[in-house]
């Protein structure tokens, strides 16, 4: 079937779409409002911590180590800038679901029309939360989403409402951002390419390449001058050099997968089956361009390794677009009312029974707020029992303590997968903790024996630590004089 298309004079419809679509914002910026203040992830005070090391003036990938590219630990230091806590990190969340609900209209409407654009932004208003994807947390994913899903929504608009090279140029820029958001943000460059070969238009293709290389070119820069060795090895070695073994083969990403299989399908499967309508709506061009920009996410939620949940906000805004081509594809009013209800209504109803809830069922309920408010109180009891120059290490991925406690980590590997995958980090861990120099609080928020089965890391702990504390559950270790 063509693509439904309702495209008025452009300034008509734009003025037309304009109220909707700010309402869409509003809305978009309301329901991710409440979260400002709950407990960052554990991913979240782990950027916030790299980047306010750096920021202090350590050494990105070497005095403090992060598998991510610049641009998400610059972003972490543009919001810590404004305030050093933990609102201003999800100040960037609210803005991120602002700024996508527009580019979602801008595709949806460059695609199938002014109509589609409008559902799409109020879809996506809703849907984006994604309370069972982390969709109100600024991971890595959020964070290359928006400025992958603006590269395209200017690509498109370039190629289908004949906008200037200004607009292509823009679009390889932001493409490149999201690279440097994080390594698994392809979107913007793959449906980028294809937009040039679906436009057949051969000149504008530097324009675009070059949009995209300006930020890859400041990023490899900085990595030249910071240690080129250190910088690749962060970003991209050890996860090659890990393919096949213990920590990254198939055995274990289906391990992995299957583990979060529960909160990926809340997650995905309302707004995927709407979606599976939308295509026979779309046009030829827009039907490739869909799916190009669903098979770059998927490939980006391979790349990533551990299909954790947040990793599938990254096609959320794609499967948006295409469930709104499908909701404005049926003639029949209340089956458009259905179809945009499959979608939402399941976010809006665990939104609705946050409302009544206790505070501390609330806590539980919405990811990482029990466990952050439960590490708050760790990290008081940290400052209290240390110096401001002292260092402590977290067994083994509670990221967000360095952060809370405001104390510097000793071992550069704040997260248990780089541990599974480097071949030299638990040798360098054992070191580190029978070292004159180890820190001084060991908290076994792990217990030893998980992170090394041979008994080694126990073995070490009872060799030079003694039991300080127990909060909330969890042991706290002081080195021996």
């Amino acid at each position: 079937m063509s693509a439904v298309l309702d495209r008025p004079p452009p300034r008509a419809g734009l003025r037309a779409a304009a109220a909707p679509i700010a309402a869409a914002v509003v809305v978009a910026v309301l329901l991710r409002v409440p979260f400002l203040f709950t407990g960052l992830s554990t991913d979240e005070g782990g950027y916030a911590y790299v980047a306010r090391q750096w920021a202090r003036g350590d050494l990105l990938y070497s005095d403090v180590w992060l598998d991510r590219p610049q641009g998400l630990l610059l972003t972490y230091r543009a919001l810590l800038a404004i305030d050093e806590s933990g609102w201003a990190i999800r100040l960037g969340v609210v803005l991120a679901g602002a700024i996508l609900t527009v580019a979602v209209a801008a595709i949806g409407w460059g695609l199938a029309g002014r109509a589609a654009g409008v559902v799409a932004a109020w879809l996506y208003a809703v849907v984006g939360v994604a309370p069972h994807l982390e969709g109100m947390t600024l991971n890595g994913e959020l964070l290359a989403s928006v400025p992958s899903t603006v590269s395209i929504a200017l690509a498109v608009l370039w190629w289908r409402r004949g906008r200037s090279l200004w607009w292509l140029a823009g679009a390889g820029v932001l493409a490149g951002v999201a690279l440097t958001m994080k390594q698994s943000g392809i979107d913007g460059v793959l449906v980028g390419l294809l937009v040039l070969v679906l436009a057949r238009r051969g000149k504008p293709v530097p324009v675009f390449l070059a949009g995209v290389a300006l930020p890859l070119l400041a990023s490899a820069l900085h990595g030249l001058a910071v240690g080129w060795s250190a910088y690749w090895t962060a970003l991209v070695g050890y996860q090659l050099s890990a393919l096949g073994g213990s920590g990254s083969n198939a055995s274990t990403r289906w391990t992995d997968l299957g583990r979060q299989a529960g909160d990926i399908a809340l997650g995905v499967v309302p707004v995927l089956l709407v979606s599976l309508l939308g295509w026979r709506v779309l046009d030829r061009g827009a039907r490739r361009l869909l799916g190009v920009w669903l098979f770059a996410g998927f490939i980006g939620i391979n790349l990533g390794g551990s299909y954790w949940p947040h990793y599938f906000v990254q096609p959320l805004p794609a499967l948006v677009v295409l469930a709104a081509v499908a909701v404005i594809g049926v003639r029949a009013g209340w089956r458009r009312w259905a179809l945009a209800a499959v979608a939402t209504v399941p976010t809006l109803v665990w939104l609705a029974a946050l409302v009544p809830m206790s505070p501390g069922g609330r806590a539980d309920t919405i990811p990482y707020d029990a466990l952050a408010a439960r590490d708050d109180r760790i990290a008081a009891v940290i400052r209290a029992s240390t110096g401001p120059d002292d260092r402590i290490y977290v067994l083994e991925s509670e990221a967000y303590l360095y952060f809370a406690a405001d104390r510097e980590a000793s071992y550069p590997y704040l997260w248990g997968k780089p541990i599974d995958k480097i071949p030299d980090a638990l040798p360098r861990l054992r070191a580190m903790l029978a070292s004159p120099q180890r820190p001084v609080l060991v908290v076994l928020d792990t217990p030893p024996a998980a992170v090394d089965p041979s008994g080694g890391i126990a073995a070490d702990l009872a060799a030079y630590y003694h039991p300080e504390t127990t909060v909330e559950g969890v042991p706290i270790l002081r080195a021996n004089p």
